[in-house]
């Protein structure tokens, strides 16, 4: 990997190497992480000295072209996002003892506050715990339908498997940086005449945690920066700001705090004890007006109080002896431990209801803990996260923080949690300014987001990303912000923009990115047809990676025979250090996966995916001598919906359906038959939906078409779509219109 920092930019290149040390030609699949918020604008495959480029395409027509090239005997790469920070890379017909590289370059801001830059890299992708009713044996639920695609095989921890990772960071910040460091890995540092250069230690090299790389720099971070590109999509912009606001103690609001623990069995081990250690530098490090009480959730959840406590010595001996007490075994039941949070009874008036969540975010369900933070936090709250272990859930525990309108924070296993704690608790007693709002004044429409700015924290930097369309000759205006100053006092910032055609051309696409992230977070309870569309009309035009999207690259020349015997294996990963193997197999079933061989070519079915490793090189051959147990950590229990209601079989009707035949179109109307809804609902639903390959790959939510738009009926009945088995031969997209008339 080779990073280059400028500024608040990082542009990152990763290759991938695979290697077929097999007898007949392989396909690959290598599932990795990639940060959260990076945008994914290249991929290119090598072989020997030609260089073949991939194009971004519509994710379905990707993978068709992909499948057509396999079973042809080309050689052909498709990358995948299938979650903001986990991807899957295929590469079929690998020849045996041929080496191919695939390279991904992809563009990423850093991480600010209080004078501290920090780089991240991650390398691993954790173990995921996937709730919900089974459908099929690769793991897959109705509510984690792509289960497998994002659960890695997880080698024995006595095992290696044969990767290392080089890196290169360079870094030119613009001013004097210094104390560079690590809390992740043993690191090098060259100084080069615009900056340094940071390598890993020899003795460092097994991509098992993610890279952590921070330094200071020199200035005055008060002084915005700001970024601009036009071209023929609009004039953009990039903003980031500091704001000058003086913190004052005396203004301090009394808080009112929910701890939310994760007592999972993937927490087992080292990443607990760190969770039990902020836990309680947290409760002794409360100011003397606060209240406080602690929920911990794994397979069911409980509470050291139902109402808050006051902070008194005494509550707090029973806060820390509550601590001391928990174990870590179970499921990772994060949305039940979010309900009862989000349940628990309001703060009095005069108080900020601060809820601060530590888990390592292990769970496959996102999208579900997203959708009940956004619909029922209440709006005088805020969320906090605090992601522990060597390679945490980055992507959830971002959005949740960003959602509750706080903030997330990492925490190694092996980090000290003092100076983590006392900048924490200083920072969350009130916000420096709030309120915030964003005028741009000048011609053309501007999009900006986030379209509603969070709240700012002391030393904490305003990022904003605009398009201003259309754009005109020599085009300037003003942005302008403004906000509540602690103490009811007004902000006022005015920002005069250039946008002009010179600029970093990545700064269009980080716009792109910002804006298929607002689509995203606008349909987390259910994929709806007009934001989907919208995110792929984006990701085309701006060229960037979305889940909607995919890179495709395949070889002119035949390669291999289609006609003959392939192997198609997934790299296995080492587990995540301070991960406890044993805590994450005691609580989920075990399965053996092996090597898939292919008869023919000619057979058009992927193999479940076993997962790998992100970053490394992932070499497949000599590493993978027997079958790997593959760590599921599937649920088989499921849960009821948000609202408590009465349950009746459904009187649903199937008004029409286009994209089967008629017998299909009976067994998918004797399928639904079965749902059972919640009563007192009347209207239409419209979903579409691709099927491929015997499954429901997703399920779209038409809201313009339907007349009922109640989530509790869409979430039962799309999960009903998803376990639905289709006729493997079927590949088409369903469009299916139905009536809902349940018992009031």
């Amino acid at each position: 990997m080779l990073a280059k920092v400028a500024g608040n930019l990082s542009r990152v290149e990763v290759t991938q190497t695979f290697e077929n040390s097999f007898r007949e030609p392989l396909e690959a699949i290598y599932i990795f992480p990639l940060p959260d918020a990076a945008v994914v604008d290249e991929m290119e495959i090598k072989l020997g000295d030609r260089i073949i480029k991939g194009g971004i395409k519509k994710r379905e027509e990707a993978q068709l072209i992909y499948e057509q090239a396999r079973q042809e005997g080309r050689t052909a790469g498709l990358l995948e996002q299938e979650r903001d920070n986990i991807f899957t890379q295929s590469l079929a017909n690998i020849k045996p003892g041929e080496r191919i590289d695939v390279t991904i370059r992809y563009t990423d801001t850093l991480k600010f506050s209080s004078g501290e830059c920090e780089f991240v890299f991650p390398m691993v992708v954790g173990p995921r715990f996937c709730p919900g009713i089974p459908i099929d044996e690769t793991g897959d639920s109705d509510r984690v339908a792509d289960a497998s695609r994002i659960m890695p095989t997880i080698i024995p921890p006595s095992t290696r498997s044969g990767h290392d990772i080089q890196i290169t960071v360079e870094i030119d910040a613009g001013v004097p940086i210094s104390n560079i460091n690590s809390p992740s890995h043993q690191i090098r540092v060259e100084q080069e005449e615009t900056g340094v250069r940071v390598l890993l230690g020899e003795g460092d090299t097994i991509p098992n945690k993610d890279l952590i790389l921070r330094y200071q720099v020199a200035g005055d971070r008060t002084q915005a920066t700001v970024l601009t590109q036009s071209d023929t999509r609009g004039g953009h912009f990039a903003l980031y700001l500091i704001p000058a606001v003086d913190y004052s103690d005396h203004e301090i609001v009394p808080k009112d705090v929910v701890f939310l623990i994760d007592t999972s069995g993937s927490q087992k081990g080292d990443p607990f004890r760190k969770s039990q250690e902020l836990m309680r530098r947290f409760i002794q490090g409360l100011n003397p007006q606060d209240t406080f009480t602690i929920l911990d959730f794994s397979d069911i959840t409980t509470q050291l109080s139902a109402k808050p406590l006051a902070n008194t010595p005494q509550n707090r001996i029973k806060a820390l002896t509550y601590i001391n007490q928990l174990k870590a075994n179970g499921g990772t039941y994060l949305l039940n431990g979010i309900r009862a949070v989000l349940n628990f009874p309001a703060a009095p008036e005069g108080r900020l209801r601060s809820i601060v969540l530590i888990t390592d975010g292990y769970i496959g369900n996102e999208s579900e803990i997203l959708a009940e933070v956004k619909q029922y936090l209440k709006s005088g709250n805020r969320l906090y996260s605090f992601g522990v272990g060597s390679s945490p859930n980055r992507f959830l525990l971002n959005r949740m923080a960003e959602l509750g309108r706080g903030t997330s924070r990492i925490v190694r296993q092996d980090e000290s949690t003092q100076e983590v704690t006392e900048k924490f608790l200083r920072h969350i007693n009130n916000p420096v300014l709030t309120n915030i709002n964003v005028e741009w004044q000048g011609l053309g429409e501007a999009m900006i987001y986030p379209t509603t700015p969070p709240d700012l924290f002391t030393q904490q930097p305003l990022v904003l990303f605009g398009r201003i369309s259309p754009i005109y000759p020599e085009q300037t205006g003003i942005l302008k912000i403004t906000g509540t100053v602690t103490g009811g006092k007004r902000y006022e910032q005015e920002f005069h923009l250039r946008l002009d055609s010179e600029g970093n051309c990545a700064i269009a696409q980080l716009w792109g990115r910002a804006r298929i992230k607002d689509l995203m977070n606008q349909m987390w309870h259910c994929e709806k047809k007009a934001q989907v569309e919208a995110i792929i009309e984006t990701a085309l035009t701006y060229q960037i990676l979305a889940p909607y999207t995919a890179f495709v690259a395949v070889s002119e020349q035949i390669r291999t025979d289609p006609q003959g015997k392939g192997i198609c294996v997934s790299v296995p990963v080492e587990v995540p250090e301070g991960v406890s193997y044993e805590g994450i197999f005691d609580q989920s079933p075990m399965r053996f996966l092996g090597l898939k061989f292919r008869r023919s070519r000619g057979n058009s079915g992927l193999p479940p995916s076993l997962t790998t490793n992100g970053a490394s090189p992932p070499v497949v051959g000599d590493s993978i001598q027997q079958p790997l147990l593959n760590c599921t950590d599937v649920d088989i229990t499921p849960t009821a919906s948000p609202p408590v209601l009465d349950e009746t079989i459904t009187n649903l009707q199937v008004l029409s359906v286009t994209g089967l035949e008629k017998s299909s179109a009976t067994l998918l109307t004797q399928h639904l038959q079965q749902v059972i809804l919640p009563s007192g609902y009347c209207g239409e639903l419209v979903f579409e939906f691709p099927v491929r390959k015997g499954r429901v790959v997703r399920v779209l939510w038409d809201e313009d078409a339907s007349s009922l738009n109640e989530a509790v009926v869409i979430d039962v009945i799309k999960r009903s779509l998803l376990s639905w088995q289709v006729p493997q031969w079927l590949m088409d997209t369903v469009r299916l219109t139905l009536r809902i008339q349940t018992d009031s």
